[in-house]
């Protein structure tokens, strides 16, 4: 593969994950797929086309994982299993904030961020997603919620369809 060209492949979703192979799933990694495997069933449920692509940037040898794009609203999905913006091995809000940054610079382009998260942020979390321009959405009533659903002002960007 030339490294000196921006290499994007589309991939089966659900294939590839960002957790490198060669180690054990961790439970915080078990968590954050578990959560990624609902919330793509829940968007599939309202016909969302979601794609997974592996990026190779231009001139590095690392790959990049997309795990979850949903094509129908251009958004960018990351999960993250816990609500503590450090942890453990680098897990946790700031590190899926870290991934959305990373991978937005990629096509396919994003027109928004979406941060699935397995609870309700509380004021201090929301603040920062509004203002890193990431919607946080996590599991409610009916799959999932975000800010319109749960009575809370949007972000400043307003509220793209979960």
């Amino acid at each position: 593969m030339d490294q000196q060209k921006l290499v994007v492949e589309e991939v089966p979703v659900g294939t590839h994950f960002d957790y490198p192979a060669d180690q054990p799933v961790t439970t915080y990694e078990q968590d954050r797929r578990e959560l990624l495997a609902r919330y793509t069933r829940f968007a599939q449920e309202r016909g969302r086309l979601l794609k997974s692509y592996l990026i190779r940037p231009a001139g590095s040898t690392d790959q990049l994982v997309v795990e979850l794009f949903d094509a129908t609203n251009a958004q960018l999905i990351v999960t993250c299993a816990t609500l503590q913006r450090g942890g453990a091995g680098g897990a946790g809000v700031w590190y899926a904030m870290g991934t959305l940054a990373d991978l937005a610079r990629f096509p396919p382009s994003p027109a928004r961020h979406v941060l699935v998260l397995p609870a309700e942020p509380d004021s201090d979390l929301d603040g920062l997603c509004a203002l890193r321009s990431i919607l946080p959405v996590w599991p409610g009533a009916d799959g999932f919620t975000s800010h319109l659903e749960s009575g809370r002002s949007p972000g400043p960007l307003g509220e793209p369809p979960l």
